[in-house]
């Protein structure tokens, strides 16, 4: 008889007698790179990547290392709009996580606000999410001023060589400059 395709001999999921505690021992020395890593990409039984997600990084420890977390796990933490903050503020997305990943987990949780999502790239808002997020924003902003939506659909034909600007700064250039609001 042929084994079933699956995990090697040496995986934790092959043996269900492995000691849990001793490998989530394990995990307690790795570097929070790899524990993010762990959480993140590696295929494994479900208590040991809940374990590796679980492991804390000290507090004076900053190792500039970005953990996406969920919607129920951001509703855990005292202050979920400051998790994002830092998301946003995270140098170091490029070695493990892409910028555009870190987007989009800021826009689709459900604690953004509206300044979480001006710091964002305009086309990562206006193109590769739901409209819903930046519909609702635009018509808030733009409401019934012809003004405003002329604006935006000029800006809308930037080209994408063009230098990035962020949403917030695509939403200040909708309203007229104060030389311009003086004379309407």
């Amino acid at each position: 008889m042929v084994p079933p395709p699956g995990p090697g001999p040496g995986h934790p999921r092959r043996h269900p007698h492995t000691p849990h505690t001793a490998v989530t021992d394990v995990l307690n020395g790795l570097h929070p790179a790899e524990l993010a890593w762990i959480a993140e990409k590696a295929d494994g039984p479900d208590w040991f990547l809940a374990a590796a997600a679980a492991v804390p990084v000290p507090e004076d420890e900053d190792d500039s290392v970005v953990r996406l977390l969920d919607d129920d796990e951001l509703g855990k933490h005292p202050d979920p709009a400051a998790v994002l903050q830092s998301w946003l503020d995270s140098p170091a997305t490029g070695e493990i996580l892409s910028r555009s990943e870190v987007y989009s987990a800021v826009v689709k949780s459900r604690y953004p606000s509206l300044e979480h999502l001006r710091q964002i790239p305009a086309d990562e808002i206006l193109a590769r999410h739901e409209p819903e997020v930046p519909l609702k924003i635009l018509l808030d902003h733009c409401g019934r001023s012809t003004r405003r939506w002329e604006a935006l659909a000029a800006a809308m034909t930037f080209d994408y060589d063009e230098e990035k600007i962020t949403f917030g700064q695509l939403l200040g250039s909708l309203d007229p400059t104060p030389a311009e609001a003086q004379t309407s």
